[in-house]
């Protein structure tokens, strides 16, 4: 982060500690920050907020204090819909930390990371330099209480659901192997929707059948286009275990693709754990039969489903996906490093390729490079874009790399 934007940052600090916050406040004065603004407690600082038109671009809030805790403020927050920048301090156990980190992403708020007391200028510099306000029209959560099945399944019919590539890129070669395809709702009132609003009620209401459908076909024909235009491109496509009861969804998948130019083997199906399979025997028969007509199979989000280590040993999986929560700075977080670790060496002994997510820093390409992964995907190489940007970004790629 450039000293110009340093300079335009609005700062709130959150400590009950009287010499903290003027400590924090020195620290963020080091860096240049332009305003800093300071509050005695959870509850003020919800005060300042809401009296704040202009908001903050930054958000430092302690985890213990009396009253609203840290923990409770980030409930807080996620109801406001904050968008800014959120830093948590502690002087708790760093598992403590790690949890209250998880517990902010998993409330969609734009947490930098966790730093122990004391702060160090350098520290915080090197969190601010993440910092990416994340837009409320697509942050998703707050669409899920506002959207209906109806709703949902108006716009699969007008055609409404569109898809976004981010590329997966060799390690040792740079070279761009493929995409992920991943599914966004251009809503003619609330604009581009992310998945998080809208695949959790396709999964529940009996219309994750029409969705999968719908999305295999754009990859599909998204893939033929850009055949047509010289790019072979591998195509990952994300299939959650709530379809996974449809017996004749291989037939259905191979029918699409033989009616494209599209190669099946360039066909690499995610299979997403975000529940539980609802009939073990007819999910395995559906997923067998995809491989056996020549489609790819991979983990997704690997370490953060059910029973993932028994999937692993069951389905006929190529690809493992290590989830973000365990690369995008692993090198500072032991925990993360050793499941990081302990991931990779588990899929190399069972012969699957590796896919690190969420890489998203140098630091994060040095260290999955290290455990020798094959594949990276994330915000250092492309933040997800049209299909029609692709083959622009990807002469880019290429040229720089």
């Amino acid at each position: 982060m450039s000293e110009d934007e340093l300079k335009r940052l609005k700062a709130l600090i959150v400590d009950d500690d009287p010499f903290m916050r003027q400590l924090l406040a020195m620290t963020l004065q080091q860096l240049e920050i332009g305003q800093i603004v300071s509050a005695h407690s959870g509850e003020n600082a919800l005060a300042i907020l809401d009296a704040a038109p202009a908001g903050f671009d930054v958000l430092l809030c302690d985890l213990k204090m009396p009253g609203m805790d840290g923990v409770e403020f980030l409930r807080h927050l996620s109801e406001r819909e904050y968008a800014g920048g959120v830093i948590l301090m502690s002087g708790e156990e760093l598992s403590i930390l790690r949890a209250a980190v998880n517990l902010g992403r998993a409330r969609f708020l734009n947490i930098l990371g966790s730093l122990e007391k004391p702060i160090t200028a350098q520290a915080l510099l090197h969190l601010l330099a993440d910092l990416k306000p994340q837009p409320k029209s697509t942050a998703g959560h707050s669409a899920v209480s506002l959207l209906t099945v109806e709703e949902f399944r108006q716009g699969l019919g007008r055609g409404e659901l569109c898809l976004y590539y981010q590329p997966q890129v060799e390690l040792t070669t740079r070279r761009v192997i493929g995409v992920e395809a991943l599914a966004r709702w251009q809503h003619p009132e609330r604009g581009l929707i992310g998945p998080a609003a809208f695949v959790p009620l396709a999964e529940a209401n009996n219309t994750v059948d029409e969705f999968s459908e719908q999305v295999f076909r754009l990859a599909i024909a998204q893939t033929g286009r850009w055949l047509e235009q010289g790019l072979d491109m591998r195509m990952s496509i994300n299939l959650s275990t709530a379809g996974l009861n449809r017996i004749d969804l291989p037939e259905v998948f191979e029918r699409i693709v033989k009616a494209s130019r599209v190669d099946i083997s360039r066909i690499m199906l995610e299979l997403t754990e975000s529940r539980l399979m609802k009939n073990v025997a007819t999910s395995l028969e559906i997923l067998t039969r995809l491989r056996l007509k020549g489609f790819g199979l991979s983990i997704d989000d690997f370490g953060t489903g059910y029973s993932t280590l028994e999937q692993l040993k069951r389905v006929p999986f190529i690809e493992l996906k290590i989830d973000r929560s365990f690369v995008h700075g692993a090198v500072h977080d032991p925990s993360a490093c050793a499941i990081l670790e302990t991931s990779a060496s588990l899929a190399k002994h069972l012969g699957l390729s590796i896919v690190a997510e969420g890489v998203e820093d140098m630091q994060d390409w040095a260290q999955i490079a290290a455990l020798d992964c094959e594949y990276a995907q994330g915000y250092f190489i492309a933040k997800p874009m049209p299909g029609e940007e692709f083959p622009r970004w990807l002469q880019t790629w290429r040229q720089s790399a």
